[in-house]
């Protein structure tokens, strides 16, 4: 019985041995792990951190803006100047012209101070319509065609409207169902020597701050640039005058804005409406004009100051109610 016990124990014991025994060698076998993965992340080098480069700054002094175009105007002629016009006007013509007002100076603008219409364009007096050289120009390429709003309404009898373009307007032989004004951007529209023509035009409304007292003029050079602009407007202004004339019946009261190109050679280019608020019988005979007219070759003086080799050109030709 004795020795039965005396095994037990010994078993026992045994199997605590052996409990504790592995106990230690897994602590061990942990513990040597830890220590090898420790020392391997120790030998792996660290990358050195790489050297930020210095930010430099460049100062750049600021761009100077182009200086403006001088905007053109065609400008009532004067004869014996005090002096000559300052270099850096703000207009440009197809003669020299001294700034002068017949009223005292109401506002910012380098003008003259003048009651008339609120247009984009600037008109220093009313004139009349001159046709100039007396040759009947050939009817528009593409004749216009009424549709049944273009046609006016003959039941009841309606006060005639006044024609105005922002190129020349015209002035009918007798009472005129319709009075013709003149083209805006460009405003080039007087009677050039040669042809003696003449676009009719209505004062433009203008708070300027000219004191200087006289006739209303601007400050502009007479330029190659504005020559021109003014010869191209003569020549749109005749036949554009002509076609109104023969078509009266058919045109609309309101306004056309027309964009174009002109070449080199004086070929017209890219013409488009930018706005109609008349009829299509007045885009149409506008376009017409303005492809139909004797337009006369840039100068090779002014093609040298043009972007693009051409000359791109805004006009507006207008209807008004009286």
């Amino acid at each position: 019985m004795s020795s039965a016990v005396s095994r037990r124990e010994e078993s026992r014991h045994e199997t605590a041995v052996a409990f504790f025994a592995s106990v230690a060698i897994h602590i061990l076998l942990i513990l040597g792990v830890g220590i090898f993965l420790l020392a391997s992340t120790r030998l792996i080098k660290e990358p050195a951190p790489e050297e930020e480069e210095p930010v430099q700054l460049t100062i750049l002094p600021p761009l100077s803006a182009p200086a403006p175009r001088p905007r053109f105007v065609d400008t009532p002629l004067q004869e014996k100047l005090e002096r000559k016009p300052d270099k850096n006007a703000a207009f440009e013509s197809a003669n020299d012209s001294l700034a002068a007002s017949e009223a005292p100076p109401t506002g910012a603008e380098s003008a003259p101070s003048l009651e008339g219409r609120e247009e984009p364009s600037i008109e220093l007096q009313d004139r009349n319509f001159t046709a100039g050289k007396s040759e009947a120009p050939a009817m528009p390429s593409t004749p216009t065609e009424a549709t049944p709003r273009d046609v006016p309404d003959q039941s009841e009898p309606s006060p005639p409207p006044r024609i105005e373009t922002e190129l020349a307007p015209l002035e009918a032989p007798e009472p005129p169902p319709k009075q013709i004004a003149k083209p805006a951007n460009p405003q080039p529209k007087r009677p050039a020597a040669e042809s003696a023509y003449q676009s009719e035009t209505r004062v433009t409304r203008l708070r300027g701050n000219v004191s200087n007292r006289g006739r209303a003029a601007v400050e502009a050079n007479a330029t190659p640039l504005g020559k021109y602009k003014k010869a191209l407007s003569d020549a749109i202004g005749s036949r554009w005058n002509y076609y109104v004339r023969d078509q009266m019946g058919l045109l609309n009261i309101g306004t056309v804005e027309i964009r174009f190109t002109v070449t080199p050679a004086g070929k017209v280019k890219a013409p488009r409406v930018l706005s109609n608020t008349s009829n299509e019988s007045f885009a149409s005979v506008s376009l017409s004009a303005i492809m139909d007219a004797k337009i006369p070759a840039i100068p090779p003086e002014v093609v040298k100051l043009l972007e693009n080799g051409g000359l791109e050109i805004d006009y507006s030709f207008s209807i008004l109610g009286n």
